[in-house]
């Protein structure tokens, strides 16, 4: 079944050397800079919620078709990242990394090209197919070079980066759309890509050809991903359209049965996409289950607070993305620092701790008003980034290093699903709550109907239903923090 065994390997050309400590180091430096520009690379995504609003007006559709630039990357990416993750065990770490830059670079070129948004999206397919290898290789990558005493600062350094790339997306879309138009937010990661693209084709190790290994599970790979895109794009329509829209009703009850033939897969496959013994080792579903309830909780922040900024403090789009930096910067630097410690203390005391300060975070920003000033706000929210950044480390740490590195890039993988899967049901659920709140907090303030509804009772009720659903994502990241706490071994193996 694929279960790890143990045996070592390494991604680069030259391995870890213990009796050449300069060797090592040179490796080691070397795989996170690659990995770094993987993960760089990948999470610079959130650029394109940023050009949103000048996609659309370039190509004359509303605000609910353009979304579908989002929508249909996220289920592609979340339905491919498992089954690249297991393609690399098999195949090498090299090869599917190599392949997802230059399928990077291509989908770049074709999306900032396309004369037409139904190409945008096609063509965003093929970006979230990049996406999905480089989030599975590149903490692989980290893994095998760095021993088991310092991979927590391996996998921080990793965690590092997608923080940064977030920062990058976040400061530099605004003015490159301002500047250049939305096609510069993805022809501007081509040279990035490029660096990325040499340094692995010079340093990554090619994997040695195994015939006596079994087949890739295809169909595994396959029932997965129409799982995924069936759940993501019905939750999507069933929101936008109403849940008794007749494709609504095929989508949804299409995932379970989907979901049903991959388990049914897997546990026949010579080589599994998600080998069922996994989800008897404690790290790996301590890991993945506070991977998924960490940015269920936390996503309120990319889809309420923008309103929040906008129209109860009345701020520009300035003052959001300033507001969004501090927590990027923040969690760029515990990532680091969450990944060092790690390895002192365990990424049990660390995955946990930095949950609770999220959750602390959350709690703190349900206290803000309408009279709240930008400091306050600041505070708060690099308190979330803070917690999120030591908490993303350890659980690569956990993870990474409760099994055999013959399944690196299955868990990479995993991880990258279960954040892939916390935000899209934080969305769909979350989105939902929010709206029941602040009609339930409107039937209390507006008791009778009759005549318009003045706008500071609309805005009161909005605060009201933020706080609510900030309170919620304090619960749920506590909830976290406890069954992260309680599923992870006192060590990783």
């Amino acid at each position: 079944n694929g279960v790890p065994n143990g045996v070592k390997c390494g991604a680069m050309q030259n391995s870890p050397d213990s009796s050449n400590p300069a060797r090592a180091a040179r490796s080691q430096a070397i795989a996170v800079a690659i990995a770094g520009l993987g993960m760089f690379l990948a999470a610079m995504d959130i650029a394109v919620n940023v050009g949103l609003p000048s996609i659309r007006n370039s190509f004359s559709t509303d605000l609910q078709t353009v979304q579908w630039v989002i929508v249909v990357f996220i289920a592609t990416r979340a339905g491919l990242v498992m089954g690249a993750g297991s393609f690399a065990d098999r195949f090498g770490l090299k090869t599917v990394y190599i392949f997802g830059i230059v399928t990077y670079i291509t989908a770049m070129i074709l999306i900032a090209a396309s004369p037409t948004l139904g190409l945008v999206v096609a063509f965003r397919v093929l970006q979230a197919l990049a996406v999905g290898c480089l989030y599975a290789v590149s903490p692989a990558i980290v893994a095998g070079v760095f021993p088991a005493h310092r991979r927590g600062l391996g996998m921080g350094f990793t965690a590092a980066s997608q923080a940064f790339g977030m920062l990058a997306g976040t400061l530099g879309a605004g003015l490159l759309v301002q500047w250049f138009g939305w096609q510069s937010i993805f022809l501007g990661r081509i040279p990035f890509a490029l660096i990325a693209l040499v340094l692995g084709v010079m340093f990554l190790r090619t994997a040695p050809r195994a015939e006596d290994k079994p087949p890739f599970d295809l169909i595994g790979a396959l029932t997965l991903l129409a799982a995924l895109l069936c759940l993501v794009i019905g939750l999507r329509l069933g929101r936008s359209e109403g849940w008794t829209f007749p494709p609504v009703l095929i989508l949804l009850p299409l995932a379970p049965a989907f979901l049903l033939w991959f388990w049914r897969t897997e546990r026949r496959a010579a080589w599994p996409v998600l080998p069922p013994a996994l989800l008897r080792v404690r790290g790996f579903v301590a890991a993945g289950s506070g991977m998924f309830l960490g940015h269920l909780g936390v996503f309120v922040i990319w889809f309420i607070f923008p309103f929040y900024i906008a129209d109860s403090l009345g701020r520009g789009p300035l003052a959001l993305g300033v507001m969004l930096a501090v927590m990027a910067g923040f969690n760029t630097g515990c990532s680091a620092l969450g990944g060092w410690l790690s390895d002192r203390i365990g990424p049990r005391s660390v995955g946990s701790g930095g949950l609770a300060v999220m959750a602390a975070g959350l709690l703190l920003m349900s206290l803000l008003g309408q009279e709240s000033s930008l400091t306050q706000v600041g505070l708060r929210i690099a308190i979330v980034g803070s917690g999120l950044g030591l908490f993303v480390s350890a659980a690569y740490a956990l993870m990474l290093g409760s099994i055999g590195p013959d399944r690196y890039g299955t868990a990479s993988g995993a991880l990258s699903l279960a954040q892939s899967f916390g935000t899209v049901f934080s969305v769909a659920t979350v989105g939902g709550i929010f709206a029941l709140s602040q009609q339930f907090h409107l039937d209390q303030l507006v008791p009778t109907e009759g005549g318009p509804i003045p706008a500071q009772t609309l805005l009161l009720a909005f605060q009201l239903a933020f706080q609510d659903v900030f309170r919620l994502g304090a619960l749920v990241a506590g909830v976290a923090a406890l069954i992260f706490l309680l599923l992870s071994p006192p060590t990783s193996e």
